[in-house]
């Protein structure tokens, strides 16, 4: 039985309520990690390394879990796995709240609080608009994760303020609390799964019309006298193309792809240099004199860069092939942290920061719309959630490494030129990559003719 659809089309709703659980699960977890790091060292004593290492177990964690929640998504369960999500990112924080031994809070917002990002978090919110969008892909893709660095325009500076008045666990609680007032009513009220959940099509495009022209296509066909179902292997041509069409991509094909593995390889120290920057940009302000306060700036610039990011080059994406995009990306933050090592003052810190931002902001609706090149829209979840699980050992030893070469050189430059080498690494594999649409997961062979 046909759904009756909607009035007006729903995708760019559901892109509007995606972009605020993304404030909420960055906003809540990476977006303001460093605003804590201060008052839970004073409390249990942590080094640079120990807090690098929580960040670290939290990127193993999320990506871990992302492969299952990739299938999960891949199945049309967005809502679902979005709504779980939000349930135990809004534990984790609750639990982080009562902890009393550093290792509670490493197991609280490594794991429970990890898990929960993943569910909730940009693979989400970027399937979904993969699904609701064709042509505006790359745009829906940006507005939508702009979300994620607008929470912590927001939460950054009034968590700063908070944790002074009444503390870090009085403000962990005011986390979990928004969580579910806030973000688990948005995920289950807002999120469609697919626009043929409510009768719709990517883009808005007219249902009904379609329809119809697929009902006259098959009137014709039976004009001629043909039959209707064996049409599409009357020719050799016709096969060939409608076994390319056909031909899925299963997670085997995925991990024999070239493209893949140049993708997920490439992808891998891109994220890991954000999360190590995110984390550490309110410490490094703050080793360079800058007050707690002023510090929580940092992730201000950072998300007032990454909100204008995604909205520019997510769009630049639809017309621009995303491979160039990440080439130009990877430039940019070379030249950003080029500048942070030589600890250029607090208000030019806070511009190369805004300029990280723009390069970390942009890359899940960049990294979305070569994945749409590449794989299409079939094999999204699929294809992040194995990229993610590949990324795993750069996203655990990248925070490690940059946290030991803070405490053992008592800066940050050694850290910053390390980073420097994985976007050297990833430029060159991005580089590698074809320039072509989406590929099928088994080439067919055409026949010749004659």
């Amino acid at each position: 039985m046909a759904v009756a659809p909607h009035p007006h089309f729903s995708g760019w709703r559901v892109c509007a309520f995606a972009a605020l659980t993304q404030a909420i699960a960055i906003g809540f977890t990476l977006g303001t990690v460093g605003v804590f790091a201060a008052p839970i060292a004073s409390e249990f004593g942590s080094t640079a390394t120990q807090f690098n290492f929580g960040v670290a177990l939290f990127s193993l964690v999320m990506n871990a879990s992302m492969p299952l929640a990739g299938r999960l998504l891949d199945r049309g369960a967005i809502r679902l796995v979005m709504a779980i999500g939000a349930g135990l990112l809004a534990l984790g924080l609750l639990g982080l709240a009562q902890a009393t031994a550093l290792w509670q809070v490493g197991l609280l917002f490594g794991v429970v609080c990890a898990v929960g990002m993943a569910m909730l978090g940009p693979m989400a919110s970027s399937t979904a608009m993969a699904m609701w969008f064709d042509r505006m892909r790359g745009r829906a893709l940006g507005f939508a994760n702009a979300g994620g660095p607008a929470g912590p325009v927001v939460i950054a500076p009034l968590a700063a303020f908070t944790i002074e008045a009444v503390g870090w666990r009085t403000t962990l609680l005011g986390f979990a609390a928004i969580t579910l007032v806030v973000g688990l009513p948005a995920v289950w009220l807002g999120i469609v799964d697919r626009p043929a959940d409510v009768g719709q099509q990517p883009d808005g495009g007219d249902a009904s019309a379609s329809q119809a022209a697929g009902e006259a296509g098959a009137e014709g066909i039976a004009a001629i006298g043909a039959d209707p179902a064996s049409v599409g292997a009357a020719t050799p041509i016709a096969a060939a193309v409608e076994g390319a069409v056909a031909t899925p991509w299963d997670a085997s094909a995925i991990l024999r792809s070239r493209d893949f593995w140049l993708l997920a390889l490439a992808a891998a120290p891109f994220g890991a240099q954000g999360i190590v920057v995110g984390a550490n940009s309110i410490p490094y302000l703050m080793h360079h004199g800058a007050t707690a306060q002023a510090a929580a700036l940092a992730p201000f610039a950072m998300s007032l860069g990454a909100i204008a990011g995604p909205l520019v080059l997510g769009s630049l994406a639809d017309r621009i092939h995303p491979r160039l995009l990440f080439l130009g990306l990877c430039g940019a933050l070379c030249l950003a942290f080029g500048g942070l090592m030589i600890g250029p003052g607090f208000v030019a810190s806070l511009a190369l920061l805004v300029v990280c931002g723009v390069v970390g902001g942009s890359m899940m609706p960049v990294y979305g719309a070569l994945i749409g090149r590449l794989f299409g829209v079939a094999a999204f979840g699929q294809v992040m959630g194995l990229a993610a699980l590949v990324g795993i050992p750069m996203l655990f030893l990248t925070p490690i490494g940059f946290g030991q070469a803070v405490d053992r050189t008592g800066g940050y430059a050694a850290g910053l030129i390390g980073l420097v080498g994985l976007i050297a690494v990833a430029m060159t594999l991005f580089a590698l990559l074809p320039a072509g649409p989406a590929r099928r997961a088994t080439p067919v062979a055409v026949p010749a003719i004659g």
